[in-house]
This record gives structure tokens, sequence and C-alpha cells, in this order.
């Protein structure tokens, strides 16, 4: 497979700006909130900045409208208190043991519904391409929903040091670098792992975040001339 995909520009070069900062911001969090363990610090950050009511990714969509709502809720409502119950939550969500939504693409994706296939050499081959390589390498699968979500950010921020540079060619390859990894890898999977998130969250935080995702995900698929429907996982 192709690392890059083309990718027909539509939008001016200014909104191409803007849409990249606000999916970098919006998968800089996404990525932290699922790969990383609840900090009382990080939270109290979030509640003070109202992240959830500017929300960088815009659109009418659903999810994303959901999102915010159960995120914002929360982080009014947020203490140093509730952060024993958002770990608790993390924990059955992501470790287990009873883990309620693996966040492994291979665990989707793979024959067996197990960790280190060849999924995980793909993702961690598409990674190196890019200068990349997941910080537990060999010890951690690479295809970790928040290192794949990561992994997106990696990309915007390419492209937007292309497009600066007024470097069209690069600018375009980029983009079809993260048309490709969305198509061949997280819009294959991500949808079905963050449908559990939401289904077993016992908090609004991950709630939240699953909605937020997913919304996520869907406005970058359309802006890079994807249609998410056909490339939805299948139930397993």
């Amino acid at each position: 497979m192709s690392t890059t995909e083309p990718v027909t520009t539509r939008l001016s070069p200014e909104r191409w700006a803007t849409d990249l900062v606000a999916h970098s911001l919006a998968y800089g969090f996404l990525s932290r909130a699922i790969y990383q363990e609840p900090d009382g610090g990080l939270l109290r950050t979030l509640a003070d900045d109202d992240v959830a009511a500017t929300w960088p990714v815009e659109g009418d969509d659903t999810d994303l409208a959901v999102g915010r709502e159960l995120l914002h809720g929360f982080l009014r409502e947020w203490s140093e208190e509730l952060l024993p119950e958002l770990r608790r939550d993390y924990t059955r969500l992501f470790i287990g043991p009873g883990i309620k939504a693996a966040p492994w693409e291979s665990v989707y994706l793979s024959r067996d519904n197990v960790v280190f296939e060849q999924q995980t050499v793909a993702v961690r081959d598409f990674y190196h391409r890019f200068g990349l390589q997941a910080p537990r390498l060999r010890r951690e699968p690479d295809d970790h929903l928040g290192l794949e979500l990561a992994f997106m950010v990696h990309l915007c921020s390419l492209a937007l040091e292309a497009l600066e540079s007024e470097d069209q060619r690069r600018f375009q390859w980029l983009l079809g670098a993260q048309r490709t990894f969305l198509r061949v890898h997280l819009l294959r999977w991500a949808p079905r792992c963050l449908g559990l998130v939401i289904q077993h969250a016992a908090t609004d935080y991950y709630r939240g975040v699953g909605h937020l995702a997913l919304g996520t995900l869907r406005r970058t698929a359309e802006t890079l001339g994807i249609d998410p429907a056909e490339h939805a996982p299948s139930v397993r």
C-alpha cells in the first residue's frame, strides 16, 4: 500500500492552516486522554480553559455536540476528589482486568483478535517513514489508539510546516499520508473501539472523549475527501 494517496485541494491555504491547527490540537488532547492515566493538574487546566466550549474542530456533527456537552458538564464540576473515580474508569476501559475497550488496532482487525499482529507492524512501519517510533517499542503495541492519534498530530504539524514554507508538493504528499493512514488504519477500527468507550464508560469525561474522537475523525475524513461510512468497521 502506498504511503500517500492524492487529495484534491478544495480549501484556501488560510483555511487549510486553520483546519490543520484545529485538528492538531484536538488529536493532541484525545491522544493524551486515551493513552495516559488521568492527571489532576491537567484536568484542572482543562476545566479552567473550558476546553469543551472551545473545542477546536467545528462542524454540524452530533458526536461533536454530544461530546462537548458531556465534557463541559464533567469539567464544570471537576475537583480532585473525582480523580480516583476517573482513574478507575480509565483502568476498566483501557487496561483491565476485564478490559472494556481494548485500545489496539490488531485486537479488532487480526484473525485471532490479539496484539502484536501484522497490523502492529504495519503501523510501526508507517510511523518510521515519518521519523517516529512508539515510545515503548516492542514492549507495547505500536497500534495503540492514543499513539495513532498522536501520529495524526505529527502529520498535521508536518503539513502545516510545508504549507507555511509554500512547498505545495510536500503539502499535498502529507495530506495524502493523512488520508491513507485514516483509510487503511484508524477508520477501520477506531469507531468500534470508541463505541465501546461510550458504551462502557462510567464517567461523562470518557463518554465525552469517545464522542469527540468519533466526531473529530469524521470531520478529518470529510475534509480529506473520505466518506467515513465506506470504511466503517464490521461487527465481529
